[in-house]
């Protein structure tokens, strides 16, 4: 029984001080720090599941529903990551997953409502800096049956 209480406070601790994978995160590694991103410019950060920064969260606000096209560029097209765009209340709305070895993915035709949106930039292997860069593509409805978004084509 002494074990298992050892084991669940030891767990407990390690809860409390953040996961190994992001012990050089920087902070953005919980969506409550969230760095914003502004539609139509660049952000620049860094990704490593080897080096303790495994998770990234970015957040941006849009002011009316459209399409939106998020573009993702890679200093080291081998990295292994997943983008998940997720909804207000971090629920996630889809996951586009890095095409490896390629330096940049497009994913377009994003149909958003408006309001509060996240990206959360997850390496399972590798490391790379790299650029994202939301833009509008033009009008729309919100799209999506729940009026959320509808995920891109």
């Amino acid at each position: 029984m002494r074990t298992l209480s050892t084991l669940l406070l030891s767990a407990s601790i390690l809860s409390a001080c953040g996961s190994p994978a992001d012990a050089n995160s920087g902070g953005d590694n919980v969506r409550g720090k969230a760095a914003e991103l502004k539609i139509g410019e660049t952000h620049d950060d860094f990704l490593s599941a080897d080096q303790g920064d495994h998770t990234d969260w970015k957040k941006f606000v849009l002011a009316e529903p459209g399409v939106y096209a998020l573009h993702a560029y890679w200093d080291e097209p081998s990295i292994d990551a997943t983008v998940s765009v997720r909804d207000q209340f971090g629920g996630k709305v889809f996951e586009l997953n890095h095409s490896r070895g390629q330096a940049a993915d497009h994913w377009p035709g994003m149909k958003l409502r408006e309001g509060e949106f996240y990206l959360e930039l997850v390496s399972s292997r590798g490391s790379s800096v790299y650029t994202l860069e939301i833009t509008a593509e033009g009008g729309g409805d919100g799209g999506g049956s729940d009026g959320n978004l509808a995920p891109p084509e």
